[in-house]
């Protein structure tokens, strides 16, 4: 009779002990499922966030190669280009010969109607070519037609440069030894327009 008891004693012990663990074990399920789906929620919010800051640059980008693409379609026709232009725009002429060394001019405050006429600037070569003796350096006023410059290109194209800066497009002809490099404002409008002639040797 007393080792009935005891047994029946010793198997509730062993219930009470087992319910106590398995709602310490419930516990801790439940704690780390809230942990996991706040963890989620969080990746999620991140995802979220990431997506919303990278919008606006891919929809400038998008906008500005746009542009860039009608400026391109009008430029190949010699159809006018002052429409793509800001009106206090800078131009840079850069022209690099491996005999006459680097001739380099800027002018700044352009109407946007002066890209479609001659351009008069002054500018500066350093006579330091690669190939040549070395000559004096000389300024002198010179007369740019984008026009002219650009009847012997012989393609025009939009290359995507790595780690190519924001609202800046290049339009290449003749190889890439002769392009442009077009700045544009937040407006999609030229701000700066660089022609660039590089002597591929």
């Amino acid at each position: 009779m007393i080792k009935s008891k005891l047994t029946i004693i010793t198997l509730l012990g062993f219930m009470i002990i087992l319910i106590s663990c398995t709602g310490s074990t419930n516990s801790n399920v439940n704690d780390n499922k809230k942990t996991i789906d706040k963890d989620k929620e969080q990746i999620d919010n991140t995802v979220i966030d990431s997506k919303t800051k990278n919008e606006p640059a891919t929809e400038i980008k998008t906008q500005t190669n746009s542009k860039a693409s009608e400026f391109l379609a009008n430029l190949k026709t010699g159809e006018k280009l002052s429409s793509f232009f800001n009106d206090n725009w800078i131009f840079i002429y850069h022209e690099d010969n491996r005999c006459d060394g680097s001739t380099d001019g800027q002018i700044d405050n352009l109407k946007s109607t002066q890209i479609d006429s001659i351009i008069k600037l002054q500018v500066k070569n350093d006579g330091d070519g690669w190939a040549c003796d070395k000559k004096e350096p000389k300024t002198f006023d010179l007369d740019f037609d984008l026009q002219k410059k650009i009847t012997d290109w012989d393609r025009f194209e939009m290359p995507n440069y790595e780690n190519q800066e924001e609202n800046i497009v290049y339009v290449v002809g003749a190889g890439e030894s002769d392009y442009l490099k077009l700045h544009y404002d937040d407006n999609d409008l030229i701000i700066k327009l660089e022609y660039r002639s590089e002597d591929p040797g």
